[in-house]
């Protein structure tokens, strides 16, 4: 069960272990972003803080965002990761809902817009909290580590999805991030791009780690990591 915490207005952050994810409410429904590792019961528990019916949004597909999708009849998700992270296999009796770039779920007076970010799975989203001035920006932004490793990730594609925030930077204020620091602010997406260049340019060192059973490289820099092969 993940510890709750009230972030705003109708926002909720659900805390379990080393991911976080989020609830917003508006005035006709509801909708969960993402449902965290070891949360299948998170449905029940936003139901405690709503009574407006609720939705799963996800920011991509990797399993330490799912855990409660075998409660949701539908997973609105970008169609390349409910494909190519398996979510079409591992959550069989749930049906796909596709969302694409400049998609706009209102929530009722609380207009949430889709924003299309691949790199690090090639479904990323991140989700613009229109009024509020909120970007939830799944894995692609925040101060830890980054994984770029595995088939899933395109370096290439990653740089342009910043260079695609930053030019829209005058539409947010701040960062919600799935992992570390839940808020940051909006400058911190320029930050990561200026680490990842010097990571991809070679003039940051990098120590081995095991992950998951990879051996991958481990990158550090004062405004966040890479994992890379």
């Amino acid at each position: 069960m993940a510890e709750i915490i009230k972030i705003g207005e109708n926002t909720w952050s659900f805390e379990d272990g080393f991911v976080r994810f989020f609830l917003l409410a508006g005035d006709e429904k509801a909708v969960m972003i993402d449902s965290g590792m070891n949360c299948p019961d998170a449905l029940e528990q936003a139901k405690n803080l709503t009574d407006k019916p609720i939705m799963l949004l996800n920011t991509h597909g990797d399993g330490d965002h799912t855990s409660a999708t075998s409660s949701f009849t539908e997973i609105y998700i970008h169609p390349e990761d409910y494909v190519k992270c398996d979510v079409c296999n591992r959550y069989p009796g749930t049906a796909l809902h596709e969302i694409a770039d400049g998609d706009v779920i209102d929530l009722g007076n609380r207009p949430l817009k889709i924003i299309h970010i691949p790199g690090h799975t090639a479904g990323s989203v991140a989700i613009l909290d229109v009024k509020n001035r909120v970007l939830i920006a799944g894995d692609s932004v925040q101060k830890g580590h980054i994984y770029m490793f595995g088939d899933k990730r395109d370096p290439e594609k990653y740089e342009a999805s910043l260079d695609k925030l930053i030019a829209m930077k005058d539409e947010y204020d701040t960062i919600y991030a799935s992992h570390d620091v839940r808020e940051i602010p909006a400058d911190h997406v320029e930050k990561v791009k200026a680490a990842w260049q010097k990571v991809r340019a070679g003039e940051v060192p990098f120590e081995m780690a095991d992950l998951f059973g990879n051996q991958v490289k481990s990158y550090t820099t004062e405004d966040c990591g890479f994992y890379i092969i």
